[in-house]
């Protein structure tokens, strides 16, 4: 039992010099050999669970957690770090839940800041939260509660990540093309969760039954077709007339951004193409410089006059087409109705 008790001591030393270091992992190891030696105490299991939420581990961290509260029910720290790694996975209502807890056991106004983000992100999805308990709740928890009420109502989540709306608890089972849908719940992809998407249709490769091709929204307009299974995919309750009306105006913004990031493209493609004539014609700097005064649909104009004819001089050529174009013509030779009448020329 001593010799146990001492070789615990002597790993979690070891833990400590190693963090000093930022040595994560040697820290983790340390604390596994001293649970594997002298047996896992609640702060041990805490402890390596904080560590391996650092090292990007929260599934791990879960399970350490989990290992803790079930040898000490009450450990308030084991319950705060179980609800970050819920948070980074996107379980809004498990990591509400374990927040909760830990506040009713140990209120701390930092916690509380966490517990506002949790309860404003569950009635996004529209989880349903559990009513509170019996016993009242001190003044000090009672204004914490009012302050993060307040915080709530101030809407701060942009338009195109998410909607304020009241989402039906269950998710459904069909759903229709072009349908409003809201990402959450996924683990492996947390940074979809409140993402905006319109369905596209059942994924039709018989390895993916049950899952949905949605369009996601993106930011500046782009966009990313995802398959989805259908309880990470909630629908807009057309009930609630607010929330349409913020999608609404979240996706109008959307398609003119999607309007400008096309006809971006588009004029890109252009480019990229006008450049490419340029390069097989070695047109000169000073004829490219002539070139830029039009748009590239322009200038993919003048550049394909020169497939079809036989140009001897090109960069002549391409200059004369561009000053046409432009209207900078020097000289009225060549004017067919434009110019001077014959009755006032010179004679010869």
């Amino acid at each position: 039992g001593g010799s146990a008790a001492q070789l615990r001591q002597t790993a979690e030393r070891e833990a400590a010099a190693a963090l000093q270091e930022n040595d994560l992992q040697r820290a983790v190891d340390a604390y596994t050999l001293a649970m594997r030696t002298g047996g896992a105490t609640s702060m041990m299991l805490a402890n390596r669970a904080a560590l391996l939420l650092k090292q990007k581990r929260p599934c791990a961290a879960i399970r350490d957690c989990t290992a803790a509260l079930k040898i000490s029910s009450s450990f308030v720290k084991a319950y705060r770090i179980r609800a970050i790694a819920h948070r980074k996975l996107g379980h809004w209502l498990k990591g509400h839940t374990d927040i909760a807890e830990a506040q009713k056991l140990k209120f701390d106004e930092e916690t509380g800041e966490i517990l506002t983000f949790l309860v404003e992100q569950c009635r996004k999805v529209g989880a349903k939260l559990p009513t509170p308990g019996a016993s009242s709740p001190s003044k000090r928890q009672a204004r914490a509660a009012e302050r993060a009420s307040a915080k709530l109502d101030t809407p701060s989540a942009p338009l195109a990540r998410a909607v304020p709306a009241q989402w039906p608890v269950e998710a459904l089972k069909n759903f229709d093309k072009g349908q409003a849908v809201l990402i959450f719940g996924l683990q492996n992809s947390a940074h979809l969760n409140g993402l905006r998407g319109v369905i596209e249709r059942a994924d039709p490769r018989p390895a993916s039954k049950g899952r949905w091709e949605v369009e996601l929204r993106l930011e500046a307009g782009t966009v990313e077709i995802k398959s989805l299974k259908c309880e990470n995919i909630k629908t807009l309750s057309k009930v609630d007339r607010a929330a349409c009306k913020a999608w609404a105006a979240a996706e109008k913004l959307h398609k003119e951004q999607r309007t400008r990031l096309q006809d971006q493209e588009e004029q890109d493609k252009l480019s990229r193409v006008v450049e490419a004539k340029m390069s097989k014609y070695s047109i000169t700097s000073a004829t490219r410089q002539i070139l830029s005064k039009l748009s590239p649909q322009d200038a993919l104009k003048v550049l394909d006059k020169v497939d079809g004819t036989r140009v001897t001089n090109v960069n002549e050529f391409v200059a004369a087409q561009v000053k046409l174009l432009l209207d900078m013509s020097d000289s009225d030779d060549d004017d067919d109705g434009g110019g001077e009448p014959d009755a006032k020329r010179p004679k010869t």
